[in-house]
């Protein structure tokens, strides 16, 4: 199992700033709020490639899960207190988009509430990738597109939801052709777990779950001389149950360890995104 040369390189850096610094704030905020470590991943992966500084062209959106201005204010005036975190001025409270502690806080209270909304509407459980689309679309968006995936799954998506198709024409238009609700729906489960996009058209309008996850072990990623070193920091971190690595002790904030839960599950993901 080895990784090209070519893609280490043009994944190295969105690896080792998730390594680094993003993993143990979206562990933090799964610990602390009960929500599911592996959407949060996958969202903030989708969202900025793990990029806290990422500001969109077409929105406000900014930030690791590229939070509009209205959201991000609203979730922070919230849930901010309840962290500790408050903002003297408008101004100071944007920025704090681009703080991935903050903002994985935040990213996971706004994906609890979601999760509430979509499992009263749905009357089911909520997927981790309904979860994130719940992010892309807001709760309300999510359901109401649900709903109409249910009943009508050729419509085109973009008809349903305009304006977020205008924020996102690559998502909702192939090319010059609107896509349908159901090819929406695969296209943007396929992205998020990480799997190759399956032929659009089939209207299949049920999720997809994530792949298993199974514990990394370090003999079987040996061949990967290309691996940033925080990812094989966070690899032997998993392999050493429940042992803080003293190299991930290093890249993590003061008196904060990463689980070795979320370090085998992370470590697995990010090994997902390299084809390994």
């Amino acid at each position: 199992m080895s990784v090209p040369p070519h893609i280490a390189t043009q994944l190295s850096g969105a690896l080792t700033r998730a390594a680094g610094k993003i993993l143990p704030a979206l562990a933090n905020a799964a610990e602390r709020t009960g929500t599911d470590f592996t959407a949060l991943f996958h969202t903030a992966r989708l969202e900025s490639g793990f990029n806290p500084q990422a500001k969109a062209t077409t929105s406000s959106a900014t930030g690791l899960f590229q939070f509009i201005d209205s959201t991000w204010l609203s979730t922070l005036a919230k849930h901010g207190p309840r962290h500790g975190i408050t903002a003297a001025t408008r101004s100071d409270a944007l920025a704090l988009r681009r703080n991935p502690e903050v903002a994985s806080l935040m990213a996971a209270e706004h994906m609890a509430e979601n999760k509430a909304s979509l499992e009263a509407g749905l009357g089911r459980p909520a997927s981790p990738s309904d979860l994130y689309l719940a992010h892309f679309l807001g709760a309300g968006g999510a359901l109401k597109f649900l709903g109409n995936l249910a009943k009508n799954p050729e419509q085109a998506a973009a008809q349903l939801m305009p304006a977020a198709a205008r924020a996102n024409r690559a998502i909702f238009f192939d090319g010059g052709t609107p896509r349908s609700l159901a090819a929406v729906r695969q296209l943007l489960e396929a992205r998020f777990t990480g799997t190759a996009t399956p032929p659009i058209g089939a209207a299949t309008g049920t999720s997809v779950p994530p792949p298993a996850l199974a514990k990394p072990t370090l003999a079987a990623t040996q061949s990967m001389e290309h691996l940033p070193p925080a990812l094989s920091a966070l690899l032997s971190a998993a392999e050493q149950d429940g042992q803080q690595d003293p190299l991930v002790a290093t890249l993590l904030p003061p008196n904060q360890k990463l689980d070795p839960r979320h370090a085998a599950q992370a470590a697995y993901l990010l090994l997902a995104q390299l084809g390994a």
